[in-house]
C-alpha cells in the first residue's frame, strides 16, 4: 500500500482532540491573553492592510452609489453590528479592495444584502458574521456545531438519507483551513468578504484568477499541480488561469444548521462555507462536511490536510507562494530523531516573515514518552515580543482555544515542537537548501501509477 508517511516521514497536520498548547492553560509559560499588543481590529487596521489593488472589475462598476450600498447593508444589521460597521467605515476598511477582482469589502457586503442567497441562509446573519470576523479575525473558530434532533430530521427529509451517527458531534480537523481563513480576514478583508459572498450565493462558489507562478515553478509544473488536485481550470494566458473554489455538497447542510442552531464558540455559517471550500480544494475535492472526513490520493489518513496540501491551498487562496519547510526529522514510524535546521534558524525564518508583514501558519507536534508523534495542530504566528527578562514570546492565533484574541506562547516551548511552516521564499536565508515535500510525493505518486499501469 502506498503510504505518504513513508515519504514525508509523518502526517502531522490533522487536529486531534488533544490541543497540546491548550493543555496547560494555567501554566505561566502560556498566557491566555496577549497583553500589551493591539488586537487586530478596525482601529489599527491600516498597519495591516497592504496597498489597494489598482484593477477594478467592470461588474462592480455597475453597482449603485457607495451611499446606497452602505445604507442597504446597514439596514440588515442590528444596532450592535451597525456600530461595528460604522467603525470599519471610519477606519477605511470598507473601501479596502485587495481582492482578486478588485471589489471592495462594502461592495461584497452589498451583494450579500441585495442578491439571492442559497436556500436556508440569512443574508443579514451572513453580513453580521463577515463584519464581526473582519473587525476581529481572532473570533474565527474551527469548532463544529452539533446537529439537534429537529435539524437532523430536516436534513433527512431533504436528502432522503439518515445522518451518520459520527456526524452529530464532530471533533474538528479543520485547523489548517481555519488558520487560512484567519489570514484572509486579517490580511485581505475584501477577499474574505468576496469569499463569503460567492460561497453563500446561488453560484455556491467563488472564481479566482491566479498566476501559475504562485503555486509552482513553471507553467507545466503548475498545470500538473492543478490536475493532481483535480482542480478544474480555464487557461486565460501563459501564466494566468481561472479556477472555481466551492464547498462540498454537504457544506450547505452544515451552514443551515449553524444559521439556526449556532451555540457560543461554534463556527458561524460563514466559517462553515469557507473552511469546507478550502478543505475540498486541498483534499482533491473529496471532503465531506457532515463527517469532517476526506479521501484523496495524498493522505493515508481520512481527516485534515497534509503540509503540502495546506501549502497548495494557501498559495491559491492568499496568492502568495509559500514553501512548506519541514523542521523536524521523523523516522518511518513517526519518531523524532532530530531537526533539519537549528532552532535559531527556524526562529529567524519566522521573524523574517513577520518583518515582511506575513503571518506564519505552523504545524506543531505532540510527542509521547518515546518521542513518537501522537498528535498535532496548526496555529498562526502573528507577532513576536520579548519580556523584561529577555525571554521571547510568539504572538499566536489558535482557532481551537475558545479565545477570541491573541495568545502568547514562549519560543522555548514552541520552537522544538514545530514540524513544518509555510515560509515565503524571500523569508528564507540565501544559504538554505529547501526540498519541497510535495515534489517528492508527486514524483512517487507518478511512479506508483506507472508501475500499476505496467503490471496491467
Amino acid at each position: 500500500m502506498f503510504q505518504i508517511s513513508n515519504i514525508t516521514n509523518a502526517n502531522t497536520n490533522n487536529v486531534y482532540s488533544k490541543n497540546i498548547l491548550s493543555d496547560n492553560r494555567s501554566d505561566k509559560n502560556i498566557s491566555n491573553t496577549c497583553a500589551n499588543l493591539p488586537k487586530l481590529s478596525s482601529e489599527n487596521y491600516k498597519a495591516y492592510i497592504p496597498a489597494f489593488c489598482a484593477v477594478k472589475n467592470a461588474e462592480n462598476s455597475k453597482l449603485p452609489s457607495r451611499k446606497v450600498q452602505l445604507k442597504t447593508v446597514n439596514q440588515k444589521l442590528d444596532k450592535t453590528m451597525q456600530q461595528v460597521l460604522q467603525k470599519l467605515d471610519k477606519s477605511g476598511v470598507l473601501d479596502d479592495n485587495k481582492s482578486n477582482d478588485g471589489s471592495t469589502v462594502l461592495e461584497n457586503l452589498y451583494k450579500i444584502a441585495s442578491e439571492p442567497r442559497m436556500t436556508g441562509l440569512d443574508e443579514g446573519l451572513i453580513i453580521s458574521e463577515v463584519v464581526k470576523a473582519i473587525d476581529n479575525p481572532y473570533s474565527i473558530t474551527q469548532k463544529f456545531g452539533d446537529i439537534p434532533e429537529n435539524a437532523e430530521q430536516e436534513i433527512k427529509n431533504e436528502t432522503g438519507e439518515q445522518i451518520p451517527e459520527k456526524a452529530k458531534n464532530v471533533v474538528s480537523s479543520s485547523c489548517v483551513v481555519a488558520s487560512i481563513e484567519f489570514n484572509l480576514a486579517s490580511k485581505m478583508p475584501a477577499e474574505f468578504a468576496r469569499f463569503a459572498q460567492g460561497l453563500s450565493s446561488e453560484n455556491y462558489s467563488v472564481t479566482k484568477n491566479i498566476k501559475l507562478s504562485n503555486i509552482a515553478e513553471g507553467t507545466a509544473s503548475g498545470l500538473w499541480m492543478l490536475r493532481s488536485f483535480n482542480t478544474e481550470n480555464k487557461i486565460n494566458s501563459w501564466d494566468n488561469i481561472s479556477i472555481n473554489v466551492k464547498p462540498d455538497d454537504n457544506a450547505i447542510l452544515r451552514a443551515r444548521v449553524q444559521t439556526s442552531y449556532k451555540d457560543p464558540d461554534e463556527r458561524s455559517c460563514v466559517d462553515v462555507l469557507i473552511q469546507s471550500a478550502l478543505l475540498n480544494l486541498g483534499s482533491q475535492h473529496t471532503y465531506n462536511s457532515l463527517t469532517d472526513e476526506r479521501t484523496g490520493k495524498f493522505n493515508p489518513d481520512n481527516t485534515g490536510l497534509t503540509d503540502f496540501e495546506k501549502t497548495f491551498v494557501e498559495d491559491v487562496v492568499l496568492e502568495h507562494p509559500k514553501i512548506s519547510v519541514v523542521y523536524q526529522a521523523l523516522d518511518e514510524n513517526g519518531v523524532l530523531v532530530g531537526y533539519n535546521c537549528k532552532k535559531e534558524e527556524t526562529k529567524q525564518h519566522i521573524l523574517n516573515s513577520l518583518d515582511k508583514g506575513q503571518n506564519v501558519i505552523v504545524g506543531y507536534t505532540h510527542l509521547d514518552s518515546n518521542n513518537k508523534v501522537d498528535g498535532g495542530h496548526e496555529i498562526t504566528i502573528t507577532g513576536y515580543e520579548e519580556d523584561k527578562n529577555g525571554e521571547g514570546w510568539f504572538v499566536c492565533n489558535d482557532t481551537d482555544d475558545n479565545i477570541s484574541e491573541p495568545i502568547k506562547v514562549s519560543e522555548q516551548k514552541l520552537l522544538p515542537l514545530i514540524h513544518h511552516a509555510g515560509i515565503s521564499k524571500e523569508s528564507l536565508n540565501s544559504e538554505d537548501i529547501i526540498v519541497e515535500p510535495w515534489r517528492e510525493i508527486l514524483d512517487e505518486f507518478k511512479q506508483m501509477l506507472q508501475v500499476e499501469k505496467q503490471a496491467g
